[in-house]
């Protein structure tokens, strides 16, 4: 059974994930929308309403399980739907398109740290007063950051259906790109076996070590950019 304190904990980490991945999936429709795909928006998946995106298994009940057993956890959303033969150059706008949900989320990042930070500067709110409500808001906000920059980094794994692979095919020159793209139908299954394996195979390489070490070293430097104090970074 699990206690009150880890379903409460679940519930917040879950609902940042959505409004996180709401804007995320929307970043893709906008950018798409505005190099001349109108699918999504004709569709009404560009909104930043989350009951357009929710997956119910991969937004809601596999994020909460994974949280719920205190490890990593993946999730997605409803992909937004391109069509390519809108766009007027296919490869380097699918690229763009892809690169945007990690953009907004690297931006979204910033914005929440920022805010932190005006918050900080500008009333008594008191995060390192470890007893005080003001400790927990902080310590979800900065969670709420490193939230982001981890959905950032781990779409931008170059494995498809990831963005990172639309990414890396649209950096490459048109021949290495057609070659890479045979690579597609193995994209899920090495995703799947990154993600699984480490808990069978103590030996086999965690992805979500190696991205929860890039991510937070990225929401370090965002804060020491913004201004965040160290000791406040490390509340969450």
């Amino acid at each position: 059974m699990f206690s009150p304190i880890q379903i409460y904990t679940a519930i917040l980490v879950v609902t940042q994930f959505i409004i996180l991945l709401t804007f995320h999936e929307w970043a893709h429709a906008k950018s798409a929308d505005m190099l001349g795909d109108p699918t999504a928006r004709d569709l009404g998946r560009m909104s930043l309403n989350p009951g357009v995106h929710i997956d119910l298994i991969g937004t809601i009940i596999l994020p909460m399980i994974g949280t719920l057993v205190g490890g990593g956890f993946f999730g997605w959303a409803k992909p937004v739907p391109v069509n390519p033969y809108n766009l007027k150059s296919p490869r380097r706008d699918l690229m763009l398109i892809a690169a945007a949900g990690p953009i907004i989320n690297i931006v979204l990042t910033f914005i929440i740290l920022a805010g932190l930070k005006i918050v900080l500067e500008f009333t008594t709110f008191n995060p390192l007063e470890a007893a005080s409500y003001h400790h927990e808001i902080s310590k979800q906000v900065v969670r709420m950051a490193l939230i982001s920059v981890f959905l950032a980094a781990f779409n931008m794994l170059p494995l498809f259906p990831l963005d990172g692979f639309s990414v890396v095919r649209g950096l490459l020159p048109e021949n290495a790109a057609r070659q890479f793209e045979k690579l597609m139908p193995y994209g899920m299954p090495i995703l799947m076996s990154l993600i699984f394996l480490p808990y069978f195979l103590p030996f086999f390489p965690n992805v979500f070590g190696f991205l929860g070490l890039i991510s937070f070293n990225m929401l370090k430097l965002t804060g020491q950019i913004v201004g965040i104090p160290r000791a406040i970074l490390y509340n969450f």
